[in-house]
């Protein structure tokens, strides 16, 4: 097939860096197929640098070259091994799947310390399990990170030629709340939105897309995508391991939104064995871990209780592809009496798009809000912060919902700003609890997600 390449937002972020005063070398983290690599190679073709690519998976004798700790050394062996000529200030050294030669990372301060001119970014498909290996020096305060995940549902728009529908989100403000959004535009959203259930945000099933305009297509490359992820755990186990990761990968997108219990993966195995090989596949980034946090203030993450806490997919595209559902297998607000999960899938839409508005330098981190007790147990399914401020989320699969953990919440806190996304047209409102207290309800749509800071 072709290869067919588009534009990502996340390509601004990469230009930013390469033309700061104080570059640092980048480390890329992110899945194994999120397109760590192409968008390395459009920074170099936009910016107009020369790409010196190294894949250490491909040819892990390359490792030779970065014995020695003097950077102009090693471009020296470069230039003659490869036979070209490195231009310190306008290449960018790109040393793919680096996780085939961890030693290098430990080389990368070097590159900061005394070849500083030139470029430096490293990436690898399962990187975060070499960084968590303590064998392993990072040279702390000496490189910079970068996270890629997959694309957001506006840039999945962007990517599929629509974007006049993208420029309307964007401009959208809420004083056009009490008009409504045009019931063609809100129905042609609703749409793209069902469409980027069943593609996802992966940059190849986008470009099958794009190529073949056939979701047959689209299914075939996503199944054959899940197969990949799941061969690559017999690169580091073997047997019995290899086994429990395969399982826990498959029975994730049937727990989504649900407080993870061990013993939904195998009742006969250890919690900690089956910890162990969660937390492989969070460090591979094929899953994200969502915290409770009791949200009585700021930081978030200071207040986590780390035995409660739910699971999420890389991709709502593979997930539904695990689940074995077709784009035809769902609706949103006529749930077909088989089809039990679909405001499961709503909330890994919604989690997928929070862990993506951030800038690409900071760790994708997620929380919601628990409360368990005999009589009344409550759960708000997000919490976010929002210039200082906590605000909870709620997340409804169909045009109406119940709202009874949220007014627990909101009476316990006192905050006084929420947000709901479901199906309806978007809207203000404020809601009365008891005692007196009140608070403002936001309601949006999920094709504005993307604008959520905005709109608050």
């Amino acid at each position: 097939m072709e290869q067919i390449s588009f534009e990502r937002d996340e390509l601004k972020d990469l230009e930013h860096w390469l033309y700061s005063a104080i570059r640092q070398p980048l480390i890329m983290r992110g899945a194994r197929q999120v397109g760590k690599s192409t968008l390395v190679r459009m920074l170099a073709q936009k910016s107009g640098y020369t790409l010196v690519e190294l894949d250490f998976e491909k040819d892990p004798q390359l490792v030779d070259f970065f014995q020695s700790q003097d950077p102009l050394y090693i471009m020296t062996l470069l230039e003659a091994s490869l036979n070209i000529s490195i231009n310190q200030t306008k290449s960018i050294l790109f040393l793919d799947e680096i996780q085939r030669a961890p030693s290098i990372i430990a080389c990368l301060r070097y590159f900061f310390e005394k070849l500083p001119s030139l470029a430096v970014i490293a990436a690898g498909s399962l990187l975060d399990l070499t960084l968590n290996d303590h064998r392993y020096s990072i040279p702390v305060g000496r490189v910079e990170y970068f996270f890629l995940g997959p694309l957001t549902f506006e840039g999945f728009l962007s990517a599929i030629g629509k974007h006049n529908l993208r420029q309307y989100l964007k401009n959208y403000t809420t004083c056009l709340m009490g008009h409504g959004i045009p019931g063609i535009l809100h129905n042609q959203l609703l749409d793209a939105i069902k469409l980027y259930f069943f593609i996802g945000g992966l940059p190849q099933s986008i470009a099958t897309y794009l190529k073949t305009k056939s979701l047959l297509e689209v299914n075939r490359v996503k199944q054959s995508l899940v197969l990949s992820y799941q061969d690559d755990f017999s690169k580091y186990h073997s047997g019995r391991k290899q086994q429990r990761l395969r399982s826990i990968f498959q029975k994730i997108p049937f727990m989504l939104g649900e407080k993870f219990k061990y013993s939904n993966i195998d009742r006969e195995e250890k919690s900690t064995v089956i910890k162990e090989a969660l937390e492989h596949l969070i460090s591979a980034r094929l899953l994200q871990s969502v915290y409770n946090t009791s949200a009585q203030g700021l930081p978030l993450g200071a207040q986590v209780k780390e035995k409660d806490f739910k699971t999420y997919f890389l991709d709502i595209g593979l997930a539904l592809s695990v689940l074995g559902l077709s784009y035809d297998d769902y609706n949103f607000d006529n749930h077909q009496p088989s089809l039990v999960n679909v405001g499961q899938l709503c909330e890994q839409f919604v989690a997928q798009e929070l862990l993506q508005l951030r800038p690409s330098f900071e760790s994708p981190q997620l929380y919601y809000w628990l409360r368990e007790a005999k009589s009344s147990n409550a759960e708000v399914d997000f919490v976010i912060t929002h210039k200082g401020t906590i605000i909870p989320i709620e997340v409804k699969s169909g045009s109406t919902g119940a709202l009874k953990s949220l007014h627990i919440f909101m009476k316990e806190r006192g905050f006084k700003k929420a947000i709901r996304f479901c199906l309806q047209q978007p809207s203000t409102i404020t809601i009365e609890t008891s005692d007196l207290h009140s608070f403002e309800l936001i309601t949006l749509p999920f094709y504005l997600i993307g604008q959520i800071h905005r709109l608050c």
